[in-house]
């Protein structure tokens, strides 16, 4: 994720190949800059340039296309957060001190406010938040029509009854106006075995407090909620507070959502 320098430059000081860091400014992948390289429409502190295997140090080179400056552009970053209760789901509000943005600026030792979240957890409500500077992604993977697949477990005050998980799946309850429906409800154990009457429960909306609301509709309240899996996306045993970058084959199941992600 983070782009390390590879090699000195001739002058000693730490570099990274050319190629590399065209791709990194925008110019195509690897193999495609190596082309531009190659036919000559490259210059490194105004000489021409052909050999592929060339450092530059980005702080202190200037490398022009076709006389034009090439300047990095900041690398796409995808996350996956286990957010805790307790922290809100907001980048600033005066009346709340605890963020996940400040949760984790304090864990992780650096301002995490590029990031964009996608689709909200309440308050009290854990699990798996997707992190992302990409904003197309963001929207494709909250758009309605994309119908992304989102697993919660639920905690509950009584079980329900067949009728009422029935209704859940298929005719939907209305709450403030919207009917509501969830894609399955299933029994199923807690996180790690908790005792309790949980539930799996399948979505594929994404609205507010969805899952509350489903199970306050039958007057059943819910004693802790948890997503599991976002998309492509599991949470696992990710620790709470945790983060961690989103692995190729993650990242490669979000594609398949129709949002054309793009690799940098």
């Amino acid at each position: 994720m983070n782009d390390q320098p590879e090699q000195p430059t001739s002058g000693g000081r730490p570099g990274v190949r050319l190629n590399r860091y065209m791709a990194q400014c925008g110019l195509g992948s690897r193999r495609a800059v190596e082309r531009l390289i190659v036919a000559g429409h490259v210059y490194v502190n105004g000489e021409k340039v052909r050999t592929l295997g060339t450092v530059v140090d980005p702080e202190h080179d200037q490398v022009e296309y076709r006389g034009q400056k090439l300047v990095a552009v900041r690398p796409l970053e995808h996350y996956a957060y286990h957010k805790p209760a307790g922290p809100v789901v907001t980048r600033f509000d005066p009346n709340e001190s605890r963020t996940i943005y400040s949760e984790l600026a304090s864990s992780t030792g650096r301002s995490m406010e590029h990031l964009k979240y996608v689709g909200r957890l309440d308050r009290e409500s854990e699990g798996l938040l997707l992190l992302t500077s990409d904003g197309s992604l963001v929207h494709a993977l909250t758009h309605p029509r994309f119908h992304v697949k989102k697993v919660y477990l639920a905690w509950v005050s009584r079980a329900l009854t067949a009728e009422g998980a029935r209704r859940l799946e298929q005719e939907g309850v209305e709450s403030e106006g919207q009917v509501l429906r969830a894609g399955s409800v299933r029994s199923a154990q807690g996180p790690a075995g908790e005792a309790g009457i949980w539930y799996e429960v399948v979505l594929f909306e994404g609205k507010k407090r969805q899952v509350r609301r489903l199970f306050e509709a039958l007057g059943v309240s819910i004693r802790r909620l948890v997503r599991t899996q976002f998309g492509s996306v599991r949470l696992g045993d990710l620790a709470p507070g945790a983060i961690r970058p989103l692995t190729e084959r993650e990242l490669g199941g979000l594609r398949n959502t129709g949002y054309p992600l793009q690799s940098r």
